[in-house]
């Protein structure tokens, strides 16, 4: 249905997007480096400035709106308010994350630091407080704009629903990381393993998930009377089977919408608000059932759940590669007067616009061409399935009006009622609307799957083909060579750039700049860690240097026992000659080791070998 109390239900969809996209690709450690009682003040001042400002707003809001008469536009003009107010808590929280650096706060904490849900769990917690801000000034204001206005209890637990797929699916990814190391791990590596995962998991959440979502949202059974044996013979008649019919209380009172939840019959239930089963008669009540069966038949859940996961295709690829031409860009060069942190600040922000904007208009546009046309589909079927456009008509003007007067005023994501009716009328007079309408369905869907494989195959060679390997070696290459020419005595970079030249093969090159950044660092563990890796295996003769690379694997061992580190110490005692103290090494990285276990057990076997053998071998890491 349509509705001017569901607007925001679109809207917040993608702001969540928005907020975890934000949230995972800025770097901690760029903001303004405040300590922790200042930082806790700083975000609390923030938050209290966005309180105030929309106090303000919808003060002056409802003195405007206290004029309008009934009838006007004023739930409209109230839920726009309520849009631009929400716009602007992402800008607020945008401020959260770039200027005040909140999760570099957040990273102090190891419990944050290895998880993702965690996380982006705080950035949505830190949104929606921004939002419930906005939902209890504009509640506070409203009784004059709304018919009741909806709590803001009721409204955050609606919008909880919405992020519990996001929840549970990263929730369960991050548990993975505890399952032993195998060919779960390798196969979650990769791109197409990540998107066949949250594709399962996203159709076992659509196929059983309802009943957790209806619990959030508080959703009670339709009592037994004339309104639901009215609703269960309906469905009987056209074989629509369901679940349950039940009752939407928390969109808020006056809200007039209805919906149909679940894929599967066993799973499926049929919404409805007290406010619509008030307004409508019999006759337009078939008229909305039919509108609802058709979303069903013509399996508009599986699509929308289908164009989810095409949005992944596109934007994973995206997400990489933008990060890597900003950096290879001129850019960060163009702005040597900001120091390390506003110069990560910058690449961060600049990186995350193509995202931003290929969010934008796949989802506003793109989604939003298709969910306006599935909604006149539903409307085409339950002409068909009804006989006439009466019953539906007429509960549309019905739900524009008490709505607010909403009939002319269209959506992203709806014709507007005065669009829709007419198409209805339209079509009941020249019947082969109906099926020019299918048409235009099915050639989108087919040339919006052609795309997307597209798409998708090219993403797939970018992230995992050589091709796309090449083009990620090179743009790294040239965005590591760029800011080590601008700071030359910035030892981390020297480090990236000097283990990029060795997985070049480009040995002197490599000891070149970590030479370097020896100097600049010389307590670093990962800088002696990699230069030891090479002196120890190295080919060249020239650079193949035992007594030092076992000094320097073992002081990084000193300071960060890691597995890869304490592999390097076993190969620095193995060039040495001390295969047994190799063997001990070994077996060490490998009780620590997490990740890559089989390769670590490779190594115990192979300085085992060793210890047998006291034989000169061949070295290098696989």
């Amino acid at each position: 249905m349509h509705s001017a109390g569901g607007w925001s239900v679109y809207n917040n969809f993608l702001y969540f997007i928005v907020v975890l996209l934000i949230f995972s690709i800025q770097q901690p450690g760029l903001g303004l480096r405040l300590s922790g009682p200042a930082a806790v003040a700083a975000n609390l001042a923030l938050l209290a400035l966005f309180a105030l400002i929309n106090q303000v707003v919808f003060r002056r809001l409802a003195a405007r709106l206290a004029g309008m008469g009934t009838g006007t536009r004023a739930p409209v003009l109230f839920q726009r308010t309520v849009s631009r107010q929400s716009l602007l808590a992402l800008g607020f929280f945008a401020l959260h994350v770039y200027l005040f650096d909140v999760k570099a706060h957040l990273n102090a904490f190891a419990l944050f630091r290895k998880s993702f849900t965690l996380q982006g769990a705080f950035g949505l917690g830190l949104f929606l407080l921004y939002l419930s801000t906005v939902w209890l000034f504009s509640n506070r204001y409203s009784q004059d704009a709304r018919r009741g206005g909806g709590r803001v209890g009721g409204t955050l637990r609606f919008n909880l629903a919405i992020l519990l797929p996001w929840l549970l699916i990263s929730g369960i990814a991050d548990l993975l990381q505890f399952v032993p190391d195998g060919l779960w791990h390798r196969s979650l590596d990769t791109p197409l393993g990540q998107l066949v995962f949250f594709a399962l998991l996203l159709i076992l959440f659509t196929l059983f998930g309802p009943p957790l979502v209806l619990r959030l949202w508080a959703c009670r059974p339709l009592p037994p009377g004339g309104r639901r044996a009215l609703i269960e013979g309906f469905c009987r008649v056209h074989r629509f089977p369901i679940r349950d019919i039940l009752l939407w209380p928390t969109l808020g009172a006056g809200v007039l919408t209805a919906g149909v939840m679940g894929l599967h019959r066993r799973w499926r239930y049929l919404l409805l608000t007290d406010s619509l089963l008030a307004l409508l008669d019999d006759n337009e009540l078939r008229g909305v059932l039919a509108h609802e069966m058709g979303h069903i038949r013509k399996f508009h859940l599986l699509f929308y759940m289908l164009f989810l996961l095409g949005y992944l295709v596109v934007a994973s690829p995206l997400m990489d590669l933008s990060i890597l031409f900003v950096l290879a860009s001129n850019l960060p060069l163009d702005f040597v007067g900001l120091p390390d942190s506003g110069q990560a600040t910058l690449v961060s922000l600049v990186s995350t616009l193509p995202l931003l904007f290929l969010l934008v208009f796949y989802f506003r546009y793109l989604f939003g061409f298709f969910i306006r046309n599935f909604e006149r589909q539903a409307d085409l079927y339950g002409l068909t399935v009804v006989g006439e456009p009466t019953p539906l008509v007429s509960a549309l003007e019905k739900v524009a009006f008490h709505s607010g007067n909403i009939r002319e005023v269209p959506s992203w994501h709806h014709f507007s009622i005065k669009e829709r009716v007419d198409f209805l009328l339209a079509a009941a007079r020249t019947p082969a609307l109906v099926e020019r309408h299918q048409r235009k369905v099915r050639a989108g869907l087919i040339l919006y799957t052609l795309t997307i494989v597209l798409l998708g195959t090219g993403g797939y060679l970018i992230q995992s083909g050589a091709v796309g390997r090449n083009l990620s070696d090179r743009l790294v290459f040239q965005a590591l060579d760029r800011q080590v020419a601008r700071s030359p005595e910035n030892a981390r970079l020297r480090l990236a750039l000097g283990t990029l030249y060795y997985q070049r093969q480009n040995i002197p090159a490599a000891v070149h700049h970590l030479e370097l950044a020896l100097k600049l660092d010389p307590d670093n563990p990962e800088i002696q860690n990699n230069l030891a890796w090479i002196l120890a295996t190295s080919k060249d003769s020239a650079y193949l240097q035992a007594e030092r690379a076992l000094a320097l694997a073992e002081r990084a061992a000193r300071i960060s026992p890691a597995p890869y580190v304490l592999d390097t110490l076993a190969e620095a005692y193995h060039v040495n000659g001390r295969n047994e103290e190799a063997l001990k090494a070994a077996e060490v990285a490998l009780e620590a080791a997490t990740e890559n276990r089989s390769y670590y057990v490779k190594q115990v076997e192979r300085f085992g070998e060793f210890v047998r053998e006291e034989g000169p071998a061949e070295t290098g890491r696989p």
